[in-house]
């Protein structure tokens, strides 16, 4: 039996739904990706489309079989990759301006992702990036942030920084009411 993979945990870290769970609510939702459901959307909007018209998914939803040439495709849509392949194009037009935050225990384990990135942004030179990386600890989930959401307080994080870093001569009181 292969080991079950977990696509969605509490922020205690208990899984309440695997991949092969969403896989077959998905297939009965739903053929040739129509299910409206996450796996299927993420195969619509980065995936190829098949010969059928439809996109190709990824892996078989029944057996759970890989269709690798799908998932390299996927690839080109890796934010982390692309960064440190064009670093040296791109760089410069990026410096100080990637600030994420993202809870430490995301409930579908984005944080993992983000704890890569910042491993290479740490990293960069030539420039680099002098962005922030913030984690919301202990156990924050999915869509945490240390702002109030109805408060105002990132918009106006925003808006200064935009204050700071606007281009000489312009006029930033056009667009602060």
């Amino acid at each position: 039996m292969t080991a079950q993979r977990p696509f969605m945990r509490d922020t205690h870290g208990q899984v309440m739904v695997t991949m092969e769970e969403l896989s077959q609510m998905e297939a009965v939702l739903g053929t040739h990706g129509r299910s409206g459901q996450q796996l299927d959307i993420w195969q619509a909007v980065y995936g190829p489309v098949g010969k059928d018209g439809y996109p190709q998914p990824v892996w078989d939803k029944k057996t759970g079989e890989i269709n690798h040439e799908v998932a390299e495709y996927f690839k080109k849509y890796d934010l982390r990759l692309y960064i440190k392949e064009h670093w040296p194009q791109i760089g410069p037009k990026l410096v100080g301006k990637l600030h994420l935050i993202t809870g430490d225990m995301d409930n579908y384990y984005l944080n993992e992702a983000i704890y890569e990135l910042e491993e290479f942004m740490e990293n960069t030179e030539d420039p680099y990036y002098d962005g922030s990386f913030q984690y919301g600890r202990p156990r924050k989930g999915h869509g945490w942030s240390p702002y109030g959401w109805s408060s105002g307080d990132l918009e106006r994080v925003m808006a200064e920084h935009m204050t700071q870093n606007a281009p000489p001569g312009e006029n930033i009181y056009q667009w602060k009411y």
